[in-house]
C-alpha cells in the first residue's frame, strides 16, 4: 500500500478507511479512534502508540512534498482536525492524548508541507487555548514549540 496514494485520496489505509473516510468522523469518533492520526499525519519515526502504523522513508517524504495534491490533503486534515480542537474543549487540561496529536500535526506539518503551515497551525493552538493555555504543562507546550 502506498502512502502517497492514501494521502491523494486514492487507496485505503491499512483499516480500509479513505481519507474522506477518516475525514467525515464525527467528534466521538475522533476523540475515541487511536489508530488513524498516524495516517494522515505520517513521521519518519515509528509510532510509541499503534504499533505498525507508517513511517517515512527519505523517497516517501521526497514523493509526498513533490505532489501538490498530497500536500493539499495534508492541510485539509490539519483544518479538519483543527476545527475538532476548536468544537471541543476537554483537551484544554494537564494532560490529554490530543497534546500528541497536535505535536505530530505540527512535526507533519514542517516535514511535508512548510514552516508556513506549521507555524500557523501552532498559532491556531496557541490562539484556541487562550486564557487556559496555564492548564497546559510547560513540557507539552515545549514539544509543539520544537516540532
Amino acid at each position: 500500500m502506498s502512502l502517497l496514494n492514501f494521502l491523494e485520496g486514492n487507496s485505503a489505509d491499512v483499516h480500509d478507511r479513505y481519507l474522506k473516510d477518516i475525514w467525515s468522523f464525527a467528534d466521538n469518533k475522533i476523540e475515541s479512534t487511536h489508530n488513524f492520526i498516524q495516517w494522515i499525519f505520517p513521521l519518519g519515526v515509528p509510532s510509541a502508540s499503534v504499533p505498525g502504523s507508517p513511517v517515512l522513508s527519505k523517497s516517501d517524504v521526497d514523493e509526498i512534498r513533490r505532489s501538490e495534491i498530497a500536500q493539499e490533503n495534508i492541510c485539509k486534515s490539519a483544518d479538519w482536525y483543527g476545527k475538532f480542537l476548536e468544537r471541543n474543549n476537554f483537551w484544554m487540561k494537564g494532560h490529554d492524548h490530543n497534546h500528541l496529536r497536535i505535536t505530530r500535526v505540527i512535526r507533519c506539518l514542517r516535514l511535508l508541507v512548510d514552516d508556513d503551515e506549521a507555524d500557523a497551525f501552532s498559532i491556531e493552538v496557541y490562539s484556541l487555548l487562550g486564557d487556559k493555555l496555564s492548564s497546559i504543562p510547560l513540557r507539552t507546550r515545549a514539544f509543539w514549540d520544537e516540532a
